[in-house]
């Protein structure tokens, strides 16, 4: 009795041949009976007919349905899919590349929502060239533009604020506060660390040196460099994301050759902002070429893979035919 369970349980769990089918190299277009359009130069993405896709999946879909004597949830699971990527341009291309569908896995408990949320033409694998390289792109730029959210702040703090009582002592009030509330929020939450405390207070300790250090004879001196010096420790810190000795003494390092630099002169505040506004752009142009140049070179190695995979999938149904005749 248990030999004869065990062998119906794997006769039940073995794929159908309709599935075997579909799953073979190209094997949507064969099961649903349409034939694979040749790219040309004057037309590299022909279309296909849809209303002979649907025409095919209705009719295989009634035969396969689960609710039928001679249906099959996997094989009717797999029809969906193949109706579904033979239809869409964007999935259909990724297909064509190996003959397979790489996207379509064994995890389905989402699929029904997933597909009432589709559009038909914005699906995108996220392994694809595209989502790969906008994720990269949006940290490039995100950062970027932090570093110049930082730039014009510091500009700001070094050529106007601290240069007048009337906008110091509301910046300063203003710090005091923060670091009132962080301590307020430190004693219920204890991952709040006392650097969240003092970085406000550091902060307004640099601008009393840089108001200190900064008079109509001198407008720099080594008082208002140790402020700047501060103040940009203190931006830099507070905007890395993971704080270790090695980022703290290459926060106060950078903070020490660019304030030599800078020295609090406007100009020199506008020739860096300048330059980031520049990398920025450069950043937004070059990405999009750097995209297409990565999908054409991995179009190209998944095209020499599809077609190793087709020959060595006809090299195998040429051996199991032979076979099968040699048994006869």
């Amino acid at each position: 009795m248990s030999d004869g369970s065990s062998v119906s349980k794997e006769s039940k769990s073995a794929p159908s041949e309709g599935v075997m089918k579909m799953l073979s190299p190209d094997g949507y277009y064969t099961y649903l009976g349409i034939e694979k359009p040749r790219p040309t130069e004057a037309d590299p993405n022909p279309a296909l007919d849809e209303d002979k896709i649907k025409k095919s999946y209705r009719k295989l879909s009634l035969r396969h349905h689960p609710d039928r004597p001679t249906g099959d949830a996997d094989t009717f699971r797999v029809l969906n899919r193949a109706q579904q990527v033979l239809s869409n341009t964007k999935l259909r291309q990724q297909y064509d590349l190996l003959g397979l569908d790489l996207d379509d896995d064994e995890e389905h408990e989402g699929e029904a929502e997933g597909e009432e949320g589709q559009d038909g033409d914005g699906e995108q694998s996220s392994g694809s060239p595209e989502s790969i390289m906008s994720q990269i792109a949006s940290m490039t730029l995100g950062t970027i533009f932090q570093v110049i959210v930082r730039t014009v702040m510091m500009g700001v703090v070094a050529v106007i604020l601290v240069r007048f009582k009337l906008t110091l002592i509301p910046a300063l009030c203003f710090l005091v506060f923060v670091a009132y509330r962080v301590h307020s929020i430190a004693k219920a939450n204890p991952a709040a660390s006392y650097m969240d405390m003092m970085s406000p207070l550091m902060i307004g300790i640099g601008l009393i040196l840089m108001h200190r250090g900064r008079t109509p004879e001198d407008p720099w001196s080594w008082t208002f460099w140790a402020g700047e010096i501060l103040v940009m420790i203190m931006f830099l810190w507070n905007s890395v994301p993971q704080k270790t000795p090695i980022m703290a003494a290459l926060t106060a390092v950078v903070s020490i050759l660019l304030t030599l630099w800078l020295r609090g002169n406007p100009w020199k505040y506008a020739t860096v902002l300048g330059l980031e506004v520049f990398v920025a752009i450069v950043a937004a142009l070059a990405f999009p070429i750097m995209e297409m140049i990565l999908e054409q070179i991995l179009n190209e190695k998944m095209r020499r893979v599809g077609e190793k995979v087709r020959a060595h999938s006809e090299r195998l149904e040429s051996y199991y035919k032979k076979r099968e005749t040699n048994v006869d």
